[in-house]
């Protein structure tokens, strides 16, 4: 199967860069990256890193459109290049390029496959209890049984893309994600993957989270 990894990136310059080349070490697939419109130098920093390198390809957003639109560039880009399937990454070091093997190998025999996080008290209590209600507001609405409702390491096929390819352009895009799952029941499998948090003020934030849950009914009542 030919996968693209995608790489959504903002203001992440020199941590993207080890990101990136960890990819490399764990994978022959080639990777899009993505920088969402950033003003620091990273745009720059990553076309001049890896401007030789032939499996790497740097695109950008001119502004900063969001999390969410950045994912569906670089996943729209893997198809015009032939991409049969895409694994998103997170730039800033969070998800363990070592997974990729076997994300790849679930792909192989599932639609969709999520990372999934053991979080413990090493984790900020908000972020623990915020991704505790989402699971279970959202398990029982739409339902769908997922470990780990807010994990940005997962992957899909292209025939599962147009169930579930979102309208989010920011941090809501998993959590949407997994609505459409739940209603349109696709299957999905779940790999454990390390619980990295970097940095405890960077993510999700409490009006973020308000504003994703205000958009739980629209999802609800989408056809």
């Amino acid at each position: 199967m030919k996968i693209r990894i995608i790489v959504p990136f903002y203001n992440e310059e020199y941590r993207a860069v080890l990101t990136i080349k960890a990819i490399l070490k764990n994978t022959k697939n080639d990777v899009i990256v993505v920088d969402d419109g950033s003003i620091d130098h990273s745009f720059k920093i990553l076309k001049d890193k890896f401007s030789k390198e032939k499996r790497v390809l740097v695109i950008n957003h001119v502004v900063n459109l969001g999390k969410g639109a950045a994912m569906k560039t670089g996943a729209e880009m893997a198809w015009k290049l032939g991409a049969e399937a895409v694994i998103f990454v997170d730039a800033d070091g969070q998800h363990n390029p070592q997974y990729l093997p076997k994300f790849e190998s679930e792909l192989e025999k599932n639609e969709i496959v999520f990372g999934f996080r053991e979080l413990g008290k090493d984790v900020p209590w908000i972020r623990r209890y915020g991704n505790f209600v989402a699971k279970k507001l959202i398990g029982f609405l739409f339902n769908v049984r997922r470990k780990d409702l807010l994990c940005g390491f997962f992957g899909f096929r292209k025939s599962a893309y147009r169930n579930i390819a979102w309208e989010s352009n920011r941090y809501a895009v998993e959590t949407e994600i997994a609505t459409r799952v739940g209603k349109l029941k696709v299957t999905f499998s779940e790999i454990k993957i390390d619980t990295v948090y970097l940095d405890k003020y960077k993510g999700v934030s409490i009006v973020d989270a308000l504003k994703v849950l205000v958009k739980i009914p629209y999802w609800y009542f989408l056809k």
